[in-house]
């Protein structure tokens, strides 16, 4: 049935109706599915909408910022829980973070009217004129503060504060409480630390609405490792225990087309303008750091084992056939790095242990030592440092670690054939016993440093088929021993290779003869990667 616009009354009530938007829009806020799924999640004291453009998160912030100055979610009916979940019942005093002033202005506080009759600023379109006191404006020209009229009473206040302006002085970041802190643009973690303090005496909320482009840090906030299972559909919910306190994270990811009110034409010509990298973030919310991620056929879902491999003792003891391999990467400042594989008959790689401590040498061998208690290992692989000599005595880390029952060797030095070939290994799949292809390699879901680098290792993009130098210790343990892979060898049968029985009864003060190596020989061990 149409509707005779022509008709005085539908005028009358049309006008009427648009005057009630002007002066109480957020009660004709209408959030999409997924918008109103963020706020149904009040409860959470930290939040995040990890989308692409358009999706219209700025939109659901500036609802929930409102929402908490005023008290109330008045898009929803009364005796809705949706209504308060989270709110307190009193005045509040929330933050906005933005990336400058121009863009704060643009999205909350742009005072222009538009065709409709509303101001163009997302905070003015919602609350009502009569209810708010704007802020002088700053020495940008723009108004960086509201205050709100609460339903509890008294006035809430919503302030902003800027990326740029915290670049160009860290130390100037102003100290408050807050009771709410929304960031609606990645912002440096020195940035959020700075001013979530302030919400500790509060026991205030967060939420983030942002598409992530660098901020990598954010996505860790909220996703415990790489996930790729997370679901398009239904919020990640993360748990961490704090001592007696368990703190609980919501997280949806969201993209473009969830949005019902965009142009298809004109998403379809954005889509034109971006690479792939940039469709996986700007459309689909992927932090970009992660396209830009070394080992990109890594999958959380398919190479890591959330329990013990079939046939094992337990997670961290591998069966008597097993090939036992150990990489070691040094550091006189950072802490060591070690990573343990175990490949089977089958050639399958199990990576089921890691050690990532600083210490003395000798004390990380003792712990070597525990970790392959009564078992054979092959190989140890140390990165080349462990062999420059002090030049006071001439000695070396190697020489510690030989001493100590563990004859290591020099590790290749091969960054690019590292990658590629430890690539072509986590996209690699093989038959197995049951005649399904699966991968060759393997980590237990305990080895939280590798799983952590694998979403922390970068590529420059200022150098050329290089990576970031940071979060790779134990990426260079991997691509050690990848690229020095001999296959499998029976670890009873291979009589060239050095096998040393260890218990876990290890004492690093006996001597090293009970280990049955001659350390004057060292240098006549066979040689072979270095």
């Amino acid at each position: 049935m149409e509707v005779d616009t022509s008709d005085p009354l539908v005028q009358r009530k049309l006008q009427r109706l648009a005057q009630l938007k002007r002066d109480y829009g957020l009660a004709f806020y209408t959030p999409h599915r997924k918008q109103d799924m963020f706020h149904a999640a009040g409860e959470f004291k930290r939040r995040y909408v990890r989308t692409g453009n358009r999706f219209g998160k700025s939109e659901l912030g500036a609802a929930e910022d409102c929402a908490w100055a005023r008290g109330e979610r008045p898009w929803y009916s009364k005796g809705d829980e949706r209504r308060t979940i989270g709110l307190p019942e009193r005045a509040t005093k929330g933050l906005i973070i933005v990336a400058d002033w121009d863009k704060a202005e643009e999205i909350f506080t742009d005072t222009t009217i538009d065709s409709d009759g509303m101001a163009k600023g997302k905070l003015l379109k919602y609350l009502p004129k009569s209810e708010i006191k704007l802020g002088r404006k700053n020495n940008a020209g723009v108004v960086g503060e509201i205050k709100v009229k609460s339903i509890h009473g008294g006035w809430s206040t919503i302030r902003m504060d800027t990326v740029k302006s915290f670049k160009a002085n860290p130390m100037g970041q102003e100290s408050s409480d807050w009771d709410w802190i929304h960031v609606d643009e990645p912002c440096p973690e020195d940035m959020w630390k700075a001013n979530s303090r302030g919400l500790v005496d509060r026991a205030g909320s967060a939420w983030f609405t942002c598409t992530p482009i660098n901020e990598a840090w954010i996505n860790d906030q909220f996703v415990p490792g790489r996930r790729t299972r997370i679901s398009q559909d239904k919020p990640l919910v993360v748990e961490k225990k704090r001592g007696a306190v368990t703190l609980r994270t919501w997280m949806i990811t969201g993209s473009s087309s969830d949005n019902p009110y965009l142009n298809a034409e004109g998403l379809a010509l954005f889509e034109e303008s971006l690479t792939e990298a940039e469709k996986q973030c700007r459309l689909h919310g992927l932090p970009l750091a992660l396209s830009g991620l070394v080992y990109k056929a890594f999958k959380y879902d398919e190479h890591v084992l959330e329990s013990k491999p079939h046939g094992w003792v337990d997670e961290l003891t591998p069966p008597d056939s097993y090939m036992l391999r150990v990489a070691i990467d040094t550091h006189p400042e950072t802490p060591h790095a070690v990573l343990f594989e175990a490949t089977s008959p089958t050639g399958i790689r199990f990576y089921y242990a890691e050690l990532f401590r600083k210490c003395l040498i000798k004390e990380l061998a003792d712990a070597i030592h525990e970790m392959t208690g009564g078992g054979f290992v092959q190989e140890f692989l140390c990165d080349p440092s462990a062999f420059i000599e002090y030049p006071n005595d001439g000695s070396s880390m190697s020489d510690v670690f030989f001493e100590c029952g563990i004859p290591v060797e020099k590790a290749p030095k091969d960054l690019q054939r590292g990658i590629l070939s430890t690539e072509a290994a986590l996209g690699r799949r093989i038959d197995s016993p049951k005649g399904m292809k699966i991968p060759q390699l393997y980590f237990g879901s305990h080895c939280a440093e590798t799983i952590w680098e694998f979403d922390h290792y970068e590529w420059d993009v200022r150098k050329d088929n290089k990576p970031i130098d940071k979060h790779d210790h134990m990426m260079e343990n991997l691509y050690r021993l990848t690229i020095t892979h001999p296959g499998y060898i029976d670890p009873k049968q291979d009589e060239e290779a050095t096998i040393i029985p260890f218990t876990k009864r290890y004492d690093p003060d006996m001597n090293v003869a009970h280990y049955g190596l001659n350390i004057e020989k060292k240098d006549q061990r066979r040689p072979r990667y270095g």
